[in-house]
This record gives C-alpha cells, structure tokens and sequence, in this order.
C-alpha cells in the first residue's frame, strides 16, 4: 500500500476584524500543503540535510526558514546588528543570496520527484475582498480545500493512503487548528476523506524536512502574490511544474482562493499573468546587490 505524507504551513496572518496597518503588513493569508510518498521523503530528506550541510554548513537542527531571510534582510538594510536572541542569529553570516540559493536547490529536489504535488490557498485580507469571517471559519475552508484535493490526489492511486503533518503554531493557532480538524471529522471524515488518515500531528520544526519544505512553499506564494522578484523566479521555474492542476488549469485546484469569490479569482488570474509575462531581468536579482544600491 503507498502512503503518503502531506505537510502543511502558513505564510502571513488573519484576523476578522482587521486595521489598514494588519493589513499593510499582511495582505494575504496562505497555506501550502505539499504531497511526497513515505519511500520518496526518505531518500530526500537525506539529500536536504546534505544540501544544507554543503551549502551553508548547519547541522541538521540549524533551521533556515523563509520569513528568516526577509528578517535578516531588513536588518542589514537598516545597518542594524543582528541580536543574540533572535531565532535566525546562527545566520547572521552566510550571504542572503546564498540562502536563497539553499531554498532554490531544496525546491528543486522536489522538482525532480515524481511523487511530488503541491497546492496552496490564499485569503484576501484587504476589507472589500473579504468579508470578516471567525478564524476557525476561515481555517476549516481552507483545510477542506486541502483534504478535498488531497483525497483527489490520493484516488488516482490504488489504495494509497496518506497522513497528515503541520508545523507547530502558537497555542492559540494550535487549538484553531484542532478545533478545525475536530469540526470535519465530525462531518462525516471518513466517508469524504476514506484515504487520508483522520489524524492531526503537529512537527518540531528544525528536525522535519517537509515541514521545511511547507514553510518554503507557503513563504513563496505569500511572495510571489506580492511580485517579490526572487518569489515569482522561485514559482516560475521550481514551484509550477509541482501544481496540482485540473485540466492543465491550477486556478481552483492547485491555487484556490478562499472564500471562493470570482473577482478575487480573476485577481489571482491577473497575477499570475504579470508573474509569467515578466522577462527573467526583472525577477533575477540580487538581495546583495539591492543593499549595495540602497546603501
């Protein structure tokens, strides 16, 4: 029997009711989920760690987030120190575009494997796209989206079966999450979702190499919906090919606004038009060089 594991994070914040400065910090609101099957995650997880110990030399609980690059980033543009405290200081030295090729290599580790699949979700924040919505509410539409094409994935594979993992979150976020996952079991899990497991498992972040992986996938669509040049390079060439898509379409599937709304769809379309009509010398850039230009 193949099985399969599903690991899904978040990029940016929700709120119900939210202020033009939550909003201006936090536009929108993603989670990825990324599909790798159990012999696959072992044979990769191995070549991450060896990735990661070649590029940057950190040991295996040395973790390199997404949103760490962007903290870093900010720092240096300010010509601040880095603080001792902060979780990202054990990268203080290693160049942000060596980070950033870490991420690219890792992505494309996943590129290459055929069992790979990836989807996201997004949340408008801005007011008139979105209405307010409880967080749990919000949580349960974008989980559903994530099972419902998760368990679509899983049928075109005979009696595959997949379990699923996501990242720690604050306490609050956590019992958001449970609370969610306990609502749609409750709407009859079993006969909606008969081939993925009903179980929720939370990750230590450091020692888990698809978490990593969510964490890179999510911080990137969060990116690219933003046009950050080094997201839409990352979508374009290490993301897109691993999109689920219907009828070679990832509108809906493998991208899927939430709640549905066809205005924010046909945003979303429009995006990615401007993400794949720019020419590589707008979006291939240099964190380094920014700096040395603002600088």
């Amino acid at each position: 029997m193949p099985v399969f594991f599903a690991f899904s994070d978040e990029s940016g914040k929700y709120k119900s009711e939210r202020s033009d400065k939550f909003i201006l910090k936090n536009p929108f609101y993603c989670r990825s989920a990324v599909l790798l099957e159990a012999q696959d995650w072992l044979k990769l997880k191995k070549e991450f760690f060896l990735l990661k110990k070649r590029l940057l030399n950190l040991g295996y609980g040395q973790e390199v987030k997404w949103s760490y690059i962007w903290s870093l980033y900010r720092h240096f543009q300010k010509k601040e120190g880095i603080p001792r405290e902060k979780p990202y200081f054990h990268l203080r030295l290693h160049p942000l575009d060596s980070l950033v090729e870490f991420i690219r290599q890792a992505l494309e580790l996943l590129k290459g494997c055929p069992s790979c699949r990836v989807c996201f979700t997004v949340t408008f924040n801005e007011r008139q796209r979105t209405k307010p919505l409880e967080i749990k509410k919000i949580m349960t539409l974008h989980i559903s989206h994530i099972l419902a094409l998760t368990e679509k994935e899983m049928e075109k594979i005979p009696e595959s079966y997949c379990v699923f993992f996501l990242n720690r979150e604050d306490p609050t976020a956590e019992k958001n999450l449970k609370d969610t996952f306990s609502e749609i079991f409750e709407e009859a899990f079993p006969q909606k979702y008969p081939q993925v497991k009903d179980s929720l498992n939370f990750e230590f972040f450091p020692q888990s190499f698809g978490s990593q992986l969510a964490d890179y996938y999510a911080g990137v669509i969060n990116g690219c919906l933003r046009l950050y040049p080094q997201s839409i390079d990352l979508f374009r060439h290490q993301v897109w090919p691993k999109l689920v898509k219907e009828n070679n379409q990832a509108l809906g599937s493998g991208i899927r606004e939430i709640p549905e709304n066809k205005k924010n769809r046909a945003f979303l379309k429009g995006t990615l038009e401007r993400i794949f009509e720019a020419e590589e010398k707008e979006y291939r850039v240099s964190l380094e060089e920014r700096l040395r230009l603002k600088n």
